[in-house]
């Protein structure tokens, strides 16, 4: 049964459909070389109008040399010759009406039943998805570039922990091999007692309760030096099925190192100013021992009379070795008090009452004080939360101020020389106020009071309150001067809160 009209003019409305309906371009052109059929896709890739391409030659949409040979192209496919293009999808260059060049993938084949012969090419545009590959191969290479020329080290891992890259710097800081380390985990580098912090963490962070991580440990380089490092980890990937680990390691080796010497010798420097205070106050020491001395001896000598004349009445030598006894332990309590304040300690902090150092203190200062006729008031509030100090350190600083409250005030007369040391709750945390009735700090002086060498003193070296302050700073607190109520001085110690004890 032949096909009518009707049935042409349908079977070329579905054609004209689907080739007008197709989002790539699609061109048919006879043996020549002369467009036939240039469709919207077509227009939209190429910049021309149907109207203006048809009858023209398809060399027009390529550029030099292609456009030259293409004829040549056709000729030697009719010819029967291997075909260059035809039938074979490739990758070619296309130009725009406006002459840009850009990317495209062409198939061509033959339209099969048709004479004279006729070619069709399915065109695609590629140009953004080129411009994107360019741009993810730019951004890999700038990824590249900032992982291997990174200053600190840096890795990736699997999911099981096993390294897969490891940067220059890595490397450097390590002492291994990239080889070496690509074999490893971070747990292998990582000192045994530090283990189960970095294992903690990096379970959290395979499991996904967890999208980073920084934890700091202590890693062992090739040739078993000690490392600190802190490292920062985070899941990339988009998945936990096909993540990996990126990691940035921070050598902090030379500022725990930095660290640890800067806190010795702030130790040596306090240790220094204990012993100069207890030298400044030696006078005072050798008389509150020598009276326990003095009263041992005499209650000896009279042991020895009552015994060499035979009267030893043992009810008597008993009080008299009782007598004996006390005086030896209070001079030994003044020893032990003392022995306590110079010595070397570990800088040990815990939760301490800052009312039970001052009362510590106060044993010491009751010494000096009475030596200079001076009254010490003590208003201390009860119920105070405890401080996180080392007690010996903030012992040096309470003594070291009630004493420069005692040499402000020997100008004064005797009745006179009163200072008062109170203590509460503030805002910023435990506070400790000394408070004295002397001249005060002059004006030009306040600025530069904490700073090393400063001093009012004749005698002085000035490194007492420098001392205190940095003290003080070390612990998280503050030492502040201020005008006293009475118009001596006031300088306010003030430390944070242990957590946990508010």
């Amino acid at each position: 049964m032949s096909n009518t009209p009707t049935d042409f003019d349908d079977i070329n409305a579905r054609y004209r459909g689907v080739i007008d309906a197709a989002v790539d371009g699609i061109v048919l052109i006879d043996a020549d070389g002369v467009v036939e059929t240039f469709n919207p896709g077509a227009e939209r890739i190429f910049g021309w109008s149907a109207s203006e391409i048809i009858g023209q030659n398809v060399s027009m949409l390529m550029p030099e040399p292609d456009a030259s040979r293409h004829d040549s192209y056709i000729k030697h496919y009719l010819g029967g010759g291997a075909p260059k293009i035809i039938g074979i999808g490739r990758e070619v260059v296309g130009r725009r009406r406006n002459g840009q060049l850009f990317p495209m993938e062409l198939a061509v084949g033959e339209v099969a039943g048709l004479a004279p012969r006729r070619f069709v090419g399915m065109v695609r545009d590629i140009s953004r998805r080129r411009a994107m590959e360019q741009a993810l191969a730019a951004r890999e290479q700038e990824l590249r570039l900032m992982f291997d020329g990174a200053p600190i080290g840096m890795f990736t891992a699997g999911l099981d922990g096993l390294f897969n890259e490891v940067n220059p710097a890595l490397v450097g800081l390590l002492g291994y091999s990239a080889e070496q380390l690509l074999g490893m985990r971070c747990a292998e580098l990582t000192v045994e007692s530090d283990r189960p912090a970095l294992e903690s963490a990096y379970r959290a962070l395979v499991s996904g309760a967890r999208s980073s991580f920084n934890c700091r440990v202590r890693w062992m380089r090739s040739d078993g030096e000690v490392l600190t490092v802190e490292i920062h980890a985070a899941v990339a990937g988009g998945s936990m099925s096909v993540g990996f680990i990126i990691g940035q390691v921070i050598d902090h080796s030379v500022q725990v190192r930095t660290e640890l010497e800067s806190r010795e010798a702030r130790e040596r420097l306090a240790h220094v100013g204990r012993v100069t205070t207890l030298g400044e106050m030696a006078s005072a020491i050798a008389h509150e021992i020598n009276q326990p001395l003095t009263a041992i001896s005499a209650y000896a000598q009279a042991c020895i009379r009552l015994i060499d004349q035979g009267q030893a009445d043992m009810p008597l030598l008993h009080e008299s070795l009782q007598a004996v006894a006390a005086q030896a332990l209070r001079a030994g309590d003044v020893v032990r008090r003392i022995r306590g304040f110079v010595s070397h300690h570990d800088g040990g902090r815990e939760g301490v009452a800052m009312n039970d150092i001052i009362a510590s203190v106060l044993a010491l200062a009751a010494i000096d004080a009475a030596a200079n006729q001076t009254r010490i008031d003590t208003e201390l509030a009860p119920g105070l939360p405890l401080v996180l100090a080392d007690a010996v350190q903030i012992q040096q600083v309470c003594l070291n101020l009630i004493r420069n409250a005692i040499d402000a005030m020997l100008p004064l007369p005797e009745a006179a020389r009163v200072m008062t040391i109170s203590t509460r709750l503030g805002d910023e945390g435990v506070e400790a106020q000394f408070s004295d009735c002397g001249p005060g700090v002059a004006q030009e002086m306040r600025e530069r009071l904490f700073q090393p060498f400063q001093t009012t003193k004749s005698e002085g070296m000035g490194m007492g309150l420098s001392i205190s302050h940095s003290i003080i700073s070390t612990h998280g607190g503050s030492l502040r001067y201020s005008d006293a109520p009475q118009g001596g001085a006031c300088f306010t110690l003030i430390l944070p809160v242990a957590l946990g004890t508010t």
